[in-house]
């Protein structure tokens, strides 16, 4: 089974439990901000459905700063949850890779073209990213599954076409979640 923790506020030299060889799932955004809380939304759906791999943490970071990058200190892999300006669509949404520095870049997408993706919160995760590699703390392997919204206002709930994502994405990371296990028992 694995852990869902809320808005953790934890830093370097906290009761962390383990996480070498572990996996986080990492959900970013507000939930008082529209679309911006897809990323809680992905993962209640995660941690509701099927049961995950015992190495594999859900963790709702809420709104990303600098600190986000001790959230993936001591972890082997990431996998980022955030809504993102990409200039698709509401609710098509793509899996971006990180590289090594710690910079975004477009793996693979749902559909339709448009820019390079950036965050809504570029800024705060951009930085974190680049900040964590510099450090040396960011995973070995990290993903970031954006959504595009469509609103990102004061408001509470996310967007019909938002939440149609919601449980699309939640598959393709289940089935990432599952590769990585399937890799792990071969390995």
């Amino acid at each position: 089974m694995s852990a869902l923790c809320e808005s953790p506020a934890r830093g370097a030299g906290s009761l962390l439990p383990e996480r070498r060889g572990r996996t986080l799932v990492l959900a970013l955004g507000s939930p008082l901000r529209g679309d911006d809380g897809v990323g809680a939304e992905i993962l209640r759906e995660l941690a509701a459905g099927a049961p995950v791999p015992q190495d594999v943490d859900f963790v709702d970071g809420g709104t990303p700063r600098l600190e986000t990058a001790l959230l993936l200190q001591g972890y082997q892999r990431a996998i980022i949850i955030d809504a993102a300006e990409m200039g698709r669509r509401p609710g098509e949404w793509a899996r971006i890779g990180v590289d090594r520095h710690g910079f975004l870049g477009c793996r693979e997408a749902s559909g339709g073209g448009g820019r390079e993706p950036t965050s809504v919160h570029q800024a705060g995760l951009a930085e974190a990213l680049v900040l964590g590699a510099a450090l040396g703390v960011i995973p070995e392997s990290v993903t970031v599954y954006g959504i595009q919204p469509l609103e990102c206002g004061w408001s509470a709930g996310i967007s019909r076409p938002v939440r149609a994502a919601v449980a699309k994405v939640g598959r393709a990371i289940r089935n990432e979640i599952g590769s990585l296990a399937a890799a792990g028992r071969a390995g």
